[in-house]
């Protein structure tokens, strides 16, 4: 295990960070509140450790190994979430230690569970850092990185097998054009958001703001009460059309780009994830009204997405709507996009698998192979599925024990495991519910969601091989 080339990469990424927390600090200096010295500070701090770091590491050109990719990728998450909890830390606010990692991790993840109350009051700087984290959480990252691997002499490419939820297949011949494509696309679905929030009614912060919450797939909001703050049909049409496209896979745009038109409509997993919406939707209309169709699709998309944004109290349409969502938080929207949960991909595989074992069983002497569009579905795939399958419900089941054990009530610890596990934000029952947030847990349960956030970012295998034995012996 070369650590010195682990630590070099991720100083590089630390430096990134230092450099992304002057932002804030401008923006609060400018409009003369006290949050500048804690972003100036934190800054100071993240760019000299990262440029110390960067100076002692060993350069080395040689690619990385499979083990140090994972940690590679494991460690640079958890370094980013260290480093911007620090604006949380340091006074005027000084948050506990547990508190300001939860937010940072929430906020990286693109997870949206809040620790903060009563945020009017909040400086311009800590509203905009809390939302730039969940936009670089999401794409920042892994543009940067593979940015900056090349100049390392290491294949850029290699960090997708650890990070699969972010980029689901290769676009263009050349990294460096794929990088620039889905840069220049997401960029631009950013600053169209923020044009169309504003000529809905927002404050030109406030549609800054959400527009990058929105396309992260993240749901932090500027306000207490979320979306539920503007109350205007305008502002909530144009969120939901913005989360089913940071829902839908990261390649659409580059596709739509070079009229790769074969790519869109030969994509599986997006007619489903259009599908599970509707039945949703169908499924809600009797039992809410037709009435209140808007906030219904706004909901779905919101928790399908794993955005976490609330328009409406929806803990009051009964306990057939919070089952539903309960399995909504599950499902995710496409693999390739910002959002978290299993995912269409996982789903649509499964389907199609389950399909032809049924007319197998039907006529026992045909040959039936599962196909995913033009492809025929082979081992590997289905293992990768199994294998995230099992992962994902063993952290489910151990993190809502261990919420349990610390003594949060069924209702808490199994939508908070749920919802922190999908990155999606917001859990059910009348703690971490959709109109609260999460500072009333103890310690321990923070702690544990914050480490159950990780895992449902990185998809769990780059995480959890890492506590392997074998992985640590030489030569493997």
């Amino acid at each position: 295990m070369r650590f010195g080339l682990i630590f070099s990469i991720n100083a590089l990424m630390l430096m990134g960070c230092g450099l992304l927390m002057l932002i804030p600090a401008i923006a609060d200096a400018l409009t003369g509140q006290g949050w500048a010295n804690a972003f100036t500070i934190s800054s100071g701090i993240t760019l000299l450790i990262g440029l110390f770091l960067y100076l002692i590491c060993p350069k080395q050109k040689e690619p990385l190994h499979t083990k140090e990719m994972f940690l590679t990728t494991t460690l640079m998450w958890l370094l980013y979430a260290v480093f911007s909890a620090m604006p949380f830390y340091f006074p005027p606010h000084a948050l506990t230690l547990t508190d300001a990692f939860f937010e940072s991790m929430s906020g990286l993840t693109g997870t949206g569970a809040t620790i903060f109350s009563n945020l009017e009051s909040e400086s311009t700087g800590i509203l905009l850092w809390r939302s730039m984290s969940q936009w670089f959480g999401a794409m920042g990252i892994i543009v940067i990185t593979l940015i900056v691997l090349p100049t390392l002499k290491i294949g850029g490419m290699q960090l997708f097998s650890t990070e699969s939820s972010m980029l689901s297949e290769r676009i263009n011949p050349t990294m460096r054009q794929s990088i620039r494509d889905i840069l220049i696309y997401f960029v631009f679905l950013s600053l169209a958001c923020t044009v169309a929030l504003w000529a809905a009614g927002m404050t030109p912060f406030d549609a800054v703001n959400h527009a990058m919450t929105t396309l992260s797939t993240g749901g932090f909001s500027t306000h207490d009460a979320s979306i539920m703050y503007f109350n205007r049909p305008a502002i909530q049409w144009v969120i939901i059309f913005f989360m089913i496209m940071g829902g839908l896979p990261i390649v659409l745009g580059p596709h739509l780009f070079y009229r790769r038109w074969e790519g869109i409509y030969k994509n599986v997993q997006i007619f489903t994830f259009f599908k599970v919406l509707c039945c949703a939707v169908l499924l809600l209309i009797p039992i809410v009204g037709i009435d209140q169709l808007r906030l219904i699709i706004f909901q779905v998309v919101s928790i399908v997405t794993t955005t976490g944004f609330v328009a409406t109290p929806y803990s009051t349409w009964g306990s057939f709507a919070a089952t539903l969502f309960l399995f909504l938080l599950v499902c995710g929207a496409c693999s390739g996009s910002t959002s978290g949960g299993i995912k269409m991909f996982r789903f649509a595989v499964i389907g199609r698998i389950m399909k032809t074992k049924l007319k197998s069983t039907i006529k026992p002497y045909a040959v039936f192979m599962p196909r995913y569009g033009d492809q025929i579905i082979d081992t590997q795939i289905t293992d990768a599925i199994l294998l995230f399958l099992g992962l994902f419900f063993i952290t489910f089941i151990a993190s809502t024990l261990g919420l349990a054990a610390i003594g949060l009530d069924y209702m808490t610890a199994f939508s908070g495991s749920l919802s922190c596990i999908a990155n999606v934000g917001p859990g059910l029952g009348n703690i971490i519910g959709p109109e609260q947030t999460y500072a009333n847990l103890p310690a321990g349960a923070k702690w544990i969601l914050s480490f159950v956030m990780l895992a449902g970012r990185l998809e769990f295998t780059s995480l959890v091989v890492l506590f392997l034995p074998f992985l640590w012996r030489r030569n493997t």
